[in-house]
């Protein structure tokens, strides 16, 4: 009777503790150096640790059960929404009037996307002041480009993810070229007929104003005799921004030079002028036709 008592008060001792842990199995040589009490216990834990595992792998069941209840139900969504979506998507190759079938023309598209790639590699290559004297090149492919994707096969669903790239790239290429914009440089316009200087000028994508005809006129006085006449089909130079130097013309003086508005608009400002060209002016009211002055910038 003490015996069973012992061996029930280790059991109500140990048993809590072995029964919450991990099994730790034994071989045959370790379980005959247990005690019989011990090998109670080690019993009760293999039956504890028996009744858990068939617990576990039922909920397991139940829940891949119902995960696979689940699955079906996913499944068949999906296969409504793919329904669906080629609905949609027949609806819109009849709607651009393009057939999938048609090899060549898709063709033609992917070939065109290698273009547009290509060219958007050759000018990101180039240097800053290379890709700055590219800028009609570019202006011409923005163009080119947005004329393409009006294209119907061009606007097929299965090309908008790489079409969406080149809109972006395009937009970077675009923005590195503004980034690389001198503080000065000049545009050309190629005069058609009816064009007359101050007319030029108010255009709004060259000054937007027409009383800086007067710029237009002084830039081009190598091919303009008479700012009056200009012959159709002239091309002129038009001045972007503040120039660094400036070429002396006839009749001109340090006082007039500074008042231009490309220059300093205030003829105040002459002595700047000659205080960055002392070197080549050795009395302030007498400066030649053709001299190079060199226009100081803050």
């Amino acid at each position: 009777m003490k015996h069973i008592i012992k061996i029930a008060l280790v059991l109500l001792i140990l048993l809590p503790v072995l029964l919450s842990a991990k099994v730790n199995y034994l071989n045959e040589k370790e379980y005959k150096k247990l005690s019989k009490a011990e090998r109670e216990v080690y019993w009760q834990q293999l039956t504890q640790s028996r009744t858990d595992l068939m617990t576990r792998k039922a909920d397991a069941i139940a829940r891949q059960e119902k995960a696979n209840r689940r699955l079906e139900e996913l499944r068949m969504q999906l296969g409504e929404v793919d329904k669906e979506h080629q609905m949609v998507y027949n609806d819109v190759l009849n709607y651009l009037k393009v057939d999938k079938n048609d090899a060549a023309k898709w063709s033609s598209v992917e070939k065109q996307i290698d273009y547009f790639n290509q060219k958007i590699n050759d000018f990101n290559n180039l240097s800053d002041s290379e890709l700055w004297q590219a800028k009609k090149d570019i202006y011409a492919l923005r163009k080119e480009w947005n004329d393409y994707r009006k294209d119907n096969y061009a606007r097929i669903p299965d090309f908008q993810d790489e079409m969406l790239l080149i809109e972006n790239r395009m937009t970077r290429l675009e923005s590195d070229l503004e980034s690389k914009r001198p503080k000065y440089y000049e545009d050309t316009y190629s005069v058609v007929k009816g064009d007359f200087l101050s007319k030029i000028a108010g255009y709004h994508f060259i000054y937007n104003d027409p009383s800086l005809w007067g710029i237009i006129y002084r830039a081009n006085r190598d091919q303009i005799k008479d700012p009056n006449i200009l012959d159709p089909n002239m091309v002129l130079k038009i001045p972007r921004g503040k120039p660094n130097t400036w070429k002396v013309y006839k009749g001109e003086c340090l006082w007039r030079i500074a008042s231009y508005p490309e220059v300093y608009g205030s003829g105040l400002k002459w002595t700047q002028l000659y205080r960055a060209n002392q070197d080549q002016i050795k009395d302030p009211d007498l400066i030649y036709p053709n001299q190079i002055l060199e226009i100081p910038r803050d």
